[in-house]
């Protein structure tokens, strides 16, 4: 077992291994100037009132949900607030809930909002 230490001892020692660990000082030195949080925009989380796509394929149908805007098409909604069958421009909207969120501020998408105001629960 020692044989092997010192075999192993010697074989590490003629390698010559850099390290490649920098120094507290060095990362002290490299470390990213601090920005000022005024030039930066705040991003908040906001609430988008958009479709989800339920159906099959070539027969699109789709659900109005209320959805954090980072959370992707077809993820957990907070609220259902209608449907929209574009096959037949069949809709079913929940208008006092979409109101209730439009008031707290959630974005309706360009397709949401055109139907909203085709079917006059938002104004132009």
């Amino acid at each position: 077992m020692a044989a092997l230490q010192s075999a192993f001892t010697m074989r590490s020692s003629t390698l010559g291994f850099k390290s490649s660990v920098a120094s507290t000082q060095q990362l002290q030195t490299l470390q990213a100037p601090t920005r000022c949080p005024a030039a930066m925009p705040l991003v908040e989380n906001r609430v988008a009132i958009r479709f989800t796509r339920v159906g099959r394929k070539k027969l699109p149908f789709y659900r109005i949900v209320a959805v954090d805007s980072r959370v992707r098409r077809d993820g957990k909604p907070l609220e259902f607030l209608g449907w929209y069958n574009p096959l037949n421009k069949e809709a079913n909207l929940n208008a006092p809930a979409i109101k209730k969120w439009l008031s707290v501020g959630a974005q309706p998408s360009e397709t949401v909002g055109a139907l909203l105001k085709r079917a006059m629960v938002i104004d132009n």
